[in-house]
């Protein structure tokens, strides 16, 4: 299945995010959130009609477990997340989304190379009846950006 980047204005980042994972949003999926809590996330994709019931939440911003099926990633722990996201993969059959919002919040805790890295690892698992739905803004990161383009099959604008 296909990885697709999103590259949007920061202002109309949320409205992209929902427009995108609307028609996934039957399937299972796993969403990474970088820049905001898994709590405002899923209260946004709801207020926007999406049906989170069949989605898990890695929340990279808060780190206290309030809920069983969230789970708390530090955002400079990129190989935990990475294997997280693996075992999920793994371990749910058929197809399924990944999803990540705000993929340049990562250079704030750690180097453009170690995120490239990242970046690469994920999108590698696409391969496995896996959409992969990541975003970011355009006004951060560029050089990243530059540098992960041509991890994933489609990129837009």
């Amino acid at each position: 299945m296909p990885s697709i980047l999103y590259i949007t204005p920061v202002d109309k980042l949320q409205e992209k995010i929902s427009e995108q994972i609307k028609p996934v949003a039957g399937l299972v999926g796993v969403y990474v959130s970088l820049n905001k809590t898994q709590k405002s996330t899923e209260e946004m994709l709801t207020a926007a009609g999406i049906d989170t019931s069949r989605m898990f939440f890695i929340d990279c911003v808060t780190t206290e477990q309030l809920r069983d099926d969230v789970l708390h990633v530090k955002p400079e722990d990129l190989d935990t997340l990475s294997l997280a996201i693996a075992s999920f993969i793994k371990d749910i059959p058929g197809e399924k989304f990944l999803a990540i919002d705000a993929l340049s919040t990562l250079l704030i805790y750690n180097s453009e190379n170690k995120v490239a890295k990242f970046v690469k690892e994920i999108t590698e698992f696409s391969k496995n009846e896996l959409k992969i739905i990541a975003f970011s803004p355009e006004t951060k990161g560029e050089e990243l950006l530059t540098k992960i383009f041509n991890f994933f099959d489609k990129v837009e604008k």
